[in-house]
């Protein structure tokens, strides 16, 4: 049932990627922001909520259609739990800063401080 040497106290259990020490939870989202991915603060939102993207065929991929794969960018310090509430948050303030840009509207209000 596994070797000892693969699971620390500290860090959890190790796993080939030194990014998945911890937990090794990554929880992800296919979601479609067509026009928060144009906007110039697309990244720093993504940033300052933990999250990353990728396209939907994995690591490296591009996005295709404004279709991203937004997932929690931590895998230390943070619970289980914490990590998916975090993708959770994140992506349900996206979709609201989509919706408003599809109105034309501004989404400064939305931009949310550093977690």
């Amino acid at each position: 049932a596994g070797h000892p040497f693969m699971w620390n106290e500290h860090l959890g259990y190790i796993l080939t990627c030194p990014s998945n020490l911890g937990t090794g939870l990554r929880g992800g989202v296919h979601v479609k922001l067509p026009n928060l991915c144009k906007h110039p603060k697309f990244e720093e939102v993504l940033t300052r909520l933990r999250l990353q993207k990728r396209g939907t065929g994995g690591v490296d991929t591009a996005a295709v259609g404004g279709v991203f794969d937004i997932s929690n960018a931590d895998r230390l310090g943070f619970s289980e739990v914490e990590q998916v509430q975090m993708v959770v948050d994140g992506v349900k303030l996206m979709i609201e800063m989509e919706k408003k840009l599809e109105k034309g509207q501004s989404i400064d209000d939305l931009v949310p401080a550093q977690k």
